[in-house]
């Protein structure tokens, strides 16, 4: 079982260097090129609710790892495969998934929580 999930983990790998690279320069993909390697790999493509789509943006805004300024698209989708704690996220403009980027477990439970409107707060405040 374990060398199942790394084949399939080591496929998506395969993929996501030319994703990831014609986002970098620009330019977006078709969305079904993920989206197939993704459940090729037995791996989970997720449509992301609008509030989710936007928390994201913020992230992505934010992250140090990514350009500078808001991701491409209206809406968002999360990939994951077995074996992987984390997961990663494309940025849907129409029909062409841009922008991926990576995100941890610890991301993703954030994610959950802004679906089901949970409000939690680290620590004692200000």
């Amino acid at each position: 079982m374990l060398s199942i999930r790394s084949l399939a983990l080591a496929g998506v790998l395969a993929v996501l260097p030319q994703i990831v690279m014609a986002a970098e320069s620009g330019q977006c993909v078709d969305v079904s090129v993920p989206k197939h390697a993704i459940e090729a790999r037995n791996g989970k493509w997720i449509q992301l609710t609008p509030e989710q789509w936007e928390f994201l943006r913020g992230i992505y805004a934010m992250n140090p790892l990514t350009p500078p300024g808001l991701p491409y698209g209206d809406k968002a989708a999360l990939a994951k495969v077995d074996g992987n704690s984390g997961g990663l996220i494309f940025f849907i403009d129409g029909d062409k998934a841009c922008t991926p980027m990576p995100v941890p477990q610890t991301l993703l439970s954030m994610i959950d929580d802004v679906a089901t409107a949970k409000i939690s707060h680290e620590g004692n405040g200000l």
